[in-house]
């Protein structure tokens, strides 16, 4: 059985699209939907579907991430196998006979846009950072949705709580690829993505993004660096981090300083306020990780990832949002 993992926050507009395809796919399936402290209306449209329709619904009034609302609904999974979900997302109604064709533990499948007319970026690479770069030959990680077994993603201790949104599905890949679990791909295993919810920079041609967007993915990439990395190759990996970080402040000096200490000092400091706790995570990681950072590195991206989306879409928009 497949255990499907909808986190909700305010996006009542896409619940009934997204719930309506996935009662349509096919195979043996729960659906378990976690609210992250909705205020538009979503709660109220659950609790009905749960009493008419065929899902598990849990209500938590607090909105904690993204992370631990999709721990949470893992832990209630009762499927030997977990799909994690976008809400604003429509699934095509064979796709779980066509994820459960690839013998790997983690698969992602292919996406579209709304209209289906055009494909988004469905397997990603990251760069030597953890940042996204692109497409690649070898998939690190999968987006919009993730197809693991539940046993892995238990022996992974499931997503880090502390990436409260913001690449928790890259940090979640990378250990998997350290244990020795690699990524597949499914090009028949599709699904639609609404792309007007999200910072669609191909439709745009524009970089758009917000402080706490930036705050965020700043302060998720450094942790999931200084976890997952062995000592040696941070030796390697942060005087190059320090580099280009200082070129990218510099730049912001020039184009936003408002950016620097609104999104960049506070991710700075996050991380030491939460050195303790990474340290911890680190120890874990790396007692039990069996694959070297070289062979990770084959995966990863040789072009920065934050130099090609300045090349491709120019200078970033900071919008006055957050």
């Amino acid at each position: 059985m497949v255990s499907v993992i909808v986190v909700n926050c305010n996006g009542k507009k896409y619940l009934r699209n997204c719930l309506d395809s996935l009662y349509e796919a096919d195979g043996e399936k729960e659906i378990i939907v976690i609210d992250n402290g909705s205020t538009d209306g979503s709660r109220r449209f659950l609790y009905d579907e749960q009493v008419f329709g065929e899902i598990r619904f849990f209500d938590y009034y607090l909105n904690e991430g993204l992370a631990k609302a999709s721990n949470k609904g893992a832990s209630f999974a009762k499927g030997e196998y977990l799909f994690f979900l976008n809400n604003d997302t429509i699934v095509e109604p064979n796709i779980f006979t066509e994820l459960l064709k690839i013998k790997t533990s983690i698969v992602g499948c292919r996406m579209f846009d709304y209209r289906g007319i055009r494909e988004l970026d469905s397997k990603l690479v990251v760069d030597r950072f953890g940042y996204p770069a692109g497409k690649g030959k070898r998939i690190f990680y999968p987006d919009g949705a993730i197809f693991i077994k539940k046993s892995v993603f238990d022996e992974l201790g499931g997503f880090d709580e502390k990436l409260f949104l913001y690449g928790e599905d890259r940090d979640l890949c990378w250990r998997a690829l350290l244990m020795g679990f690699p990524c597949g791909y499914s090009d028949s295993a599709v699904f639609y993505h609404d792309t007007s919810s999200v910072n669609d920079n191909k439709r745009n041609k524009s970089f758009d993004t917000n402080y706490f967007r930036r705050k965020l993915s700043e302060r998720n990439a450094i942790r999931s660096m200084l976890k997952n990395y062995s000592f040696v190759s941070l030796f390697k990996i942060l005087p190059q981090y320090l580099f280009w970080s200082i070129l990218e402040l510099g730049l912001l000096m020039f184009i936003n300083p408002k950016a620097i200490w609104k999104s960049y000092l506070p991710a700075y400091w996050w991380n030491i306020l939460n050195l303790k706790d990474m340290v911890k995570e680190r120890r874990k990681i790396q007692k039990t990780r069996l694959i070297s950072d070289k062979t990770i590195r084959e995966i990863m991206s040789k072009r920065i990832g934050k130099l090609f989306v300045l090349q491709t879409f120019g200078l970033p928009k900071f919008k006055k949002t957050r």
